[in-house]
């Protein structure tokens, strides 16, 4: 008697499954766009060959140097400006214990609360050529002020947004000093401020320099602060430049726009590159150890650093009440009069079409994806090991240091026919948010999943527990304050997006962000502190649910 034996049947491991279709979409909605980009630069413009023409074009000519220039001043300005800001605050608020010191990280949130063209609009209201304390200087005491337009500006707003960044970053790594090493050197005599210079600080270096990067890459990249402060071709820089070729592509310079954001590109990988270097030549490290308990101040100085402290943090907090409270004064021409009303909404809701209902829709469709992907990938790359995990993780990461506009136009270009063709669909803008903000989800998320023990789902699977099953089961509520956290970051990301969607949307996809942008670079200055007041209303309540989720704390972790 013979009997048919089976051929026992590979089960499917889902993880792999996975890891193959993120490879695929992170290639097809990352690397392609970047590829695309690189093919028209590399593109001549008499011929339909390889060529160099294009950047020599841009490093011969002047109008392109300029730009190039530029963007280099006001980025390392907005990161001197945003170190000087949120360094001081985060060794006050981590090494002394402030009255008030928990509101006053939540006002330090509330920085982040609107995008920085919004917080440009409002210096422009305070300090513009018919801004408020412009004028007063002006009519009362017969002083002309210099405006807030120019390369100073667009650094000073944009630091007043990302300071944030400086600060809960090395708020963090503060924390994390083993005090016995600052107490150590001051027990052989030294001062404070020495031991802070040959302690502390390299301790934090590195910390310090990824947040000085994170600002540098977030000013070079950001289009509405330059173009609304700059003035446009007054002083242009590579984003609002990268913007204004691709809207005249079909002139005399095509594949000048390509050329552009590949160099905007190039800056900001090489910076990456150049800090991963330099952080592997030379790294300070303390194991163990117990954090500093927060000092008590006495006398003066209580109360000379607590004020200090909060009226840095008001100053940079006040575009946010500029554009509400301007938002309900009368308008007359481009002038506010000292008259309340309700008549800016009025106007605003006029002819506001569709923009608030987009950017609700796109937004929520966005962080729908965002989370379900965010909790996938973040598991994937942090508990598997291999060449697959580490493509998928690093294709993830790279949208992360690609500006907004580069990666606008890329998609432009490539989804512009088939077999992908997006553009002027709402799919492509719902795309571009999911892949601009998905690592902020997966960092957070890979975070809490390094932070598990791995018996748990060993022990599960020992019970017959599928793969997947537990993750739903065991693993999604144990990641749940990572994922709360990472998703309420990327919900205000999503929703103040401009720069790569200003490049994508149509009359049917306009967005909140690009009507405010839109409104405020037209000189519609009512409508525009209208717009700029709801979304700072819808992404404050984003903010009430950060608070209620200890969404600071995870943060600063």
């Amino acid at each position: 008697m013979s009997a048919a034996v089976a051929s026992p049947v590979r089960a499917v491991d889902p993880w792999r499954i996975v890891g193959i279709v993120a490879l695929l979409l992170l290639f097809v909605f990352v690397a392609l766009p970047v590829l695309e980009l690189l093919r028209q630069s590399l593109v001549g413009q008499d011929c339909d060959c390889l060529s160099v023409e294009n950047y020599t074009t841009f490093f011969t000519s002047r109008y392109f140097t300029r730009a190039l220039f530029n963007s280099l001043v006001v980025s390392t300005g907005a990161t001197l400006i945003a170190l000087a800001i949120g360094l001081p605050l985060a060794i006050v608020l981590s090494r002394y214990r402030l009255r008030g010191g928990s509101f006053l990280k939540i006002m330090i949130v509330m920085s982040m609360l609107s995008p920085p063209f919004v917080g440009a609009y409002a210096w422009i209201l305070l300090f513009g050529r018919a801004g408020f304390v412009t004028q007063l200087g002006r009519d009362w005491f017969g002083i002309s002020l210099p405006t807030i337009y120019g390369p100073f500006g667009i650094a000073l707003a944009s630091a007043l947004n990302l300071y944030p960044v400086v600060f809960f970053i090395v708020s963090g790594a503060l924390q994390r000093i083993d005090t016995s090493l600052e107490d150590a050197a001051a027990g052989l005599g030294r001062a404070p401020t020495a031991v802070f210079a040959t302690i502390t600080l390299p301790l934090v270096m590195p910390s310090l320099v990824t947040a000085a990067l994170l600002v540098f890459l977030g000013t070079i990249s950001d289009f509405g602060t330059a173009n609304i402060l700059g003035e446009g071709e007054r002083y242009p820089v590579l984003a609002t430049l990268a913007f204004a070729l691709y809207l005249s592509e079909i002139g005399s310079e095509p594949g000048m726009a390509a050329t552009t954001s590949m160099v905007l590109l190039a800056i900001a990988l090489g910076l990456v590159l150049l800090v991963r270097f330099l952080s592997g030549r030379r790294s300070v490290a303390a194991d163990g150890g117990q954090p500093r308990r927060p000092m008590i101040l006495s006398g003066r100085r209580t109360v000379v650093v607590t004020m200090l402290a909060f009226g840095l943090v008001a100053f940079a907090n006040l575009p946010l009440f500029i554009i509400v409270g301007s938002s309900f004064l009368e308008v007359k021409g481009a002038v506010f009069q000292w008259s309340l009303s309700l008549g800016n909404y009025a106007k605003a809701y006029a002819l506001m079409g569709n923009a608030l209902l987009n950017s609700i829709l796109f937004s929520l469709q966005a962080l729908a994806i965002i989370l379900v992907a965010g909790a996938l990938l973040g598991y994937y790359v942090s508990r598997f090991q291999g060449q697959l995990p580490r493509l998928v993780d690093g294709l993830v990461t790279i949208p992360y240091v690609i500006p907004g506009t580069v990666l606008g136009i890329g998609y432009a270009s490539l989804f512009n026919g088939p077999p992908f063709f997006l553009t002027g669909t709402s799919a492509i803008i719902v795309i571009v948010y999911v892949v601009r903000r998905l690592p902020y989800l997966v960092r957070s998320s890979s975070g809490i999943v390094y932070q598990i023990d791995r018996g748990l789902e060993e022990a599960s699977q020992s019970l017959g527990v599928r793969p997947m099953e537990g993750f739903l089961r065991i693993m999604v509520p144990l990641m749940r304050p990572g994922l709360v956290a990472g998703l309420i970051i990327a919900w205000l990301e999503v929703f103040n997006e401009l720069s790569a969607s200003i490049v994508l949307y149509t009359g049917a996809t306009r967005t909140l962000p690009i009507a405010a942008f839109q409104q405020a670079f037209s000189g519609d200055i009512g409508i525009a502190a209208a717009y700029s007041s709801i979304m700072i209303l819808v992404t404050a309540l984003a903010l009430l649910m950060l608070v209620r989720q200890d969404g600071v704390d995870a943060v600063m972790r």
